[in-house]
C-alpha cells in the first residue's frame, strides 16, 4: 500500500540552541524538536532524568490517605486484597502491589475477572464474593474509575482504594482513596501513567514510610506495564522504562527471566520493541484464551522450575493465540474481498463463534491490509460481540454513538472501541458507519501517511549516527524510533529471504562499502523491483552484527517504486505466456524463481519492468495464478476451460493506453 511521506519541518534556531548548550549533534537535536522538545530544559530533562527526579508522590490526589491505610493494614494483618485487569497493564499492577505488600510483611491475595465470562472492571458478583472470604482493604489496579455505584454500595463492607490512569467520569467513586491524576483536582504533574505506574508510585510512598529508603526493586515489572499499555514514553514513563530495563538486563525478576528464555532474547538485546512484541503478547495471551491469574503467578514466583513450567504454558497460549487471530484476520479480509467492501468507508466482517478474545487483534489486521476503520464481531446465541481499530481522523467512539441506537452497548476511545449488537442489526450498524464515514473523511484521509524525522544522503549512514541516536532509547509511544529517507538509492540487488521467503534483502550501490537493507514481511515488493533501479527508501537504522563483523542496516518501512514506462501489447503477452509455460511446464515454483529465469530469457528483447507488468496480467486473467506455500508463494499454471481474455485485467487496459 503506497504511503504518503511528510518530511518533519524542524525548526532551525531550537535546533542550533539545543545543539550548542546540550553539546549534541544535529541530528540529535532535529530528533528532539520533531518530538516537540525544544528547549534546553526539556532536551535535558528528555536526555537525562531518572525515577528520582519524579514528582513528589504526595502531589497525587488521594496518596495519603492511600498510604495510612495500607500502613494501618500491614501492622494490624489485615486481609488486603488486590483487584487487577487481565491485560498486561493489570497483570503487572497486580503483580507489583502483592509482591511490594509481602515484602512489608502483608499477606495480600489478588483477584484478576476473567475476561470472557466477567469481562473488565468491576463486578457486583466478585465483590459479593470478596465480602463473604472476609476482605477489609481492596486496592483496585488499572481499574475502578468508572464504577462509582458498585463502590457505593460496597464502601462499608470494605475499604475500597481505587488506583487507575483512564480518563475518570464526572462522578468519581466515593472510595476510601482515589489514585488518578487526570482527576481534574489532581495536582500530580504528570499524567500519562500506565495503570502499573500509579500502583508503582503508591508502593514507592508506602516503601518510604515504612521502610526509609527509596525502593529498588520492581522498576522492571513497571515498566513492562507501561511498555505494553502504549502510554507515551515520555516524562516519568520514559525515566520509569530506562530504569526498568537496565533491571531486565541485569537479571531481576525471576518470571521475566523464563519469559525472555523462551522468548529467545538475550540480556544485551532487551529492548522496549522487543518486550512490546515478544514478551507483552505471551502475557497478554493468557488473559485472552485462559486466565490471567497465570501471569501474576509467574512475575510473582521465586522458584525457578516453576516460572520455567508458566512460561513455557504462556509460550503456548501465545501460539494458540496467534493461530486463532491468523484464522479470523484470514476468515475477516477475506469475507470483506468477497463482498467488494475493500472500499466501504468503515469496514465491518462476521462470524459465528469466532474466538472474542482475538477480534481486537484481527480488527488491527484489517486495518493493516486496507488501512480503514475496521470492526470485527464474533456471533453467539444472535449476540455479536465487536472490537473496533480506527485510523487517524476518524473517531471510534463518536462513530459508535453515532449508531448507538442500533447497539446494546459500547466503550471505548478515539482509535479502539467495543460494542455489542444483535445479529439482525450489523447491515445496519454497517450502513450507519459508512454514512459517519463519509461526513467525517475524504479519500485523502484513507492514504497512510508516513512521517520522515530526516533526508540523509548515503555518506551519513554510520555506526556512530547509530551510537548517538541510542540516546533517545526506550522507544514507544510518543517517542517513536526515528524513520530516515533516501531519496535516489540504486539497488545492486533484490532478494527474499527467511521462512517461506517472506522478507526482502536489498543490497544499496554505494561508493564506499556495501549497504544492506531489510524489510521484514515485505518480499512483494521484489514482484516489482529491479537490480539497478533507484528508488527512494523510508528507514529505521540498527547495527547488525554477521560473522563478527558490525555494520548499519537499514530497516525499510516504505519503498518508492520508481516511476517507469510501460507498454504492453497482445504480441508482448504471447511471448511472455510462451516462457512461462516453458518454464513451469507442470510444476509449481517460487514468484522469484520465475521472474529471475524470465529474465534470463527474454532481457535482449524487453524491459524486465515490462515483463513483471505481463506477469501481473496473467494473474489477473487467471492463466497463471499463485499459492501460499510453506516455502513462499509459488506460480503455478492452471487447468483453463474457457478462452481468457486480454482485456478483462485492469493493469493491460493501463499497460496499452500508456
Amino acid at each position: 500500500m503506497t504511503k504518503r511521506w511528510q518530511l518533519q519541518a524542524g525548526a532551525p534556531t531550537a535546533e542550533a540552541q539545543l545543539t550548542k548548550e546540550l553539546h549534541i549533534s544535529p541530528v540529535l537535536s532535529k530528533m528532539l524538536v520533531n518530538r516537540g522538545i525544544t528547549t534546553v530544559e526539556e532536551g535535558r530533562h528528555f536526555l537525562r532524568d531518572t525515577i528520582a527526579d519524579s514528582a513528589d508522590p504526595y502531589r497525587m490526589k488521594g496518596l495519603e490517605a492511600a498510604v495510612l491505610r495500607l500502613d494501618k493494614a500491614i501492622d494490624e494483618q489485615e486481609r488486603i486484597v488486590i483487584y487487577g485487569d487481565y491485560d498486561v497493564d493489570g497483570i503487572t499492577a497486580t503483580a507489583i502491589m502483592c509482591a511490594v505488600l509481602r515484602d512489608l510483611g502483608a499477606a495480600p491475595e489478588f483477584y484478576i475477572p476473567e475476561r470472557q465470562s466477567e469481562g473488565y472492571g468491576l463486578h457486583q458478583e466478585a465483590l459479593e464474593y470478596l465480602q463473604q472470604i472476609g476482605t477489609q482493604v481492596l486496592v483496585t489496579v488499572d481499574c475502578g474509575i468508572a464504577s462509582h455505584d458498585l463502590v457505593a454500595r460496597f464502601n462499608t463492607a470494605m475499604d475500597i482504594i481505587i488506583t487507575d490512569h483512564h480518563e475518570p467520569p464526572p462522578k468519581v467513586p466515593p472510595a476510601y482513596a482515589v489514585l488518578d491524576a487526570k482527576q481534574v483536582d489532581c495536582s500530580y504533574p504528570y499524567k500519562e501513567l500506565a495503570g502499573a505506574g500509579v500502583a508503582y508510585l503508591l508502593c514507592r510512598a508506602l516503601w518510604q514510610k515504612r521502610r526509609h529508603t527509596p525502593l529498588e526493586n520492581y522498576a522492571e515489572i513497571a515498566a513492562l506495564g507501561t511498555i505494553a499499555d502504549l502510554v507515551p514514553l515520555t516524562g516519568e514513563n520514559r525515566a520509569l522504562v530506562r530504569a526498568g530495563l537496565q533491571r531486565m538486563r541485569q537479571g531481576a525478576n525471576m518470571g521475566l527471566q523464563a519469559l525472555f528464555q523462551e522468548a529467545r532474547i538475550e540480556a544485551e538485546k532487551i529492548t522496549a520493541g522487543r518486550i512490546a512484541y515478544t514478551i507483552a503478547p505471551r502475557l497478554n495471551a493468557a488473559g485472552r484464551i485462559s486466565h490471567a491469574k497465570q501471569g501474576v503467578q509467574l512475575l510473582l514466583s521465586h522458584d525457578r522450575e516453576e516460572t520455567r513450567t508458566i512460561a513455557a504454558r504462556l509460550t503456548a497460549l501465545n501460539q494458540e493465540r496467534q493461530r486463532l487471530e491468523q484464522d479470523i484476520a484470514q476468515l475477516a479480509a477475506t469475507q470483506i474481498s468477497a463482498q467488494g467492501r475493500e472500499k466501504d468507508g468503515v469496514l465491518i466482517a462476521y462470524g459465528e463463534d469466532w474466538h472474542p478474545g482475538v477480534i481486537g487483534i484481527a480488527a488491527s489486521r484489517l486495518v493493516e491490509k486496507f488501512y480503514r476503520p475496521a470492526l470485527v464481531i464474533s456471533i453467539q446465541n444472535g449476540i455479536g460481540k465487536g472490537s473496533c481499530r480506527s485510523i487517524p481522523g476518524f473517531n471510534m467512539y463518536q462513530a459508535l454513538q453515532f449508531a448507538e441506537d442500533l447497539l446494546l452497548q459500547y466503550g471505548g476511545h478515539t482509535m479502539a472501541a467495543g460494542f455489542s449488537v444483535r445479529v439482525e442489526n450489523i447491515e445496519a450498524l454497517r450502513r450507519r458507519l459508512c454514512e459517519y464515514a463519509a461526513q467525517q473523511l475524504c479519500p485523502d484521509d484513507y492514504i497512510p501517511r508516513l512521517a520522515i524525522d530526516m533526508q540523509l544522503d548515503i555518506q551519513d549512514i554510520s555506526l556512530e549516527l547509530i551510537q548517538e541516536l541510542s540516546c533517545l532509547e526506550p522507544y514507544g509511544m510518543g517517542n517513536s524510533r526515528p524513520i530516515f529517507s533516501l531519496s535516489r538509492a540504486v539497488l545492486q540487488h533484490i532478494q527474499p529471504i527467511g521462512a517461506g521467503n517472506r522478507h526482502l534483502r536489498l543490497v544499496i550501490d554505494t561508493p564506499q562499502r556495501e549497504l544492506t537493507a531489510i524489510g521484514w514481511s515485505m518480499s512483494e515488493a521484489a514482484r516489482s523491483l529491479l537490480d539497478g533501479d533507484q528508488v527512494g527508501l523510508a528507514f529505521q537504522l540498527e547495527r547488525n552484527e554477521f560473522r563478527g563483523q558490525v555494520m548499519p542496516q537499514l530497516v525499510v518501512q516504505d519503498i518508492h517504486a520508481p516511476e517507469v514506462s510501460v507498454h504492453l501489447n497482445r504480441a508482448t503477452m504471447v511471448d511472455v505466456y510462451t516462457a512461462v509455460r516453458v518454464i513451469l511446464q507442470r510444476c509449481k515454483i517460487s514468484v522469484y524463481a520465475v521472474q529471475q529465469r524470465l529474465l534470463r530469457q527474454l532481457e535482449n528483447r524487453y524491459d524486465g519492468h515490462v515483463l513483471y507488468a505481463a506477469l501481473q496480467v496473467l494473474t489477473e486473467i487467471g492463466v497463471l495464478r499463485t499459492e501460499n506455500t510453506a516455502g513462499g508463494l509459488v506460480y503455478y499454471l492452471p487447468v483453463i476451460k474457457e478462452k481468457m481474455q486480454l482485456e478483462n485485467s485492469p493493469a493491460y487496459c493501463k499497460y496499452t493506453s500508456a
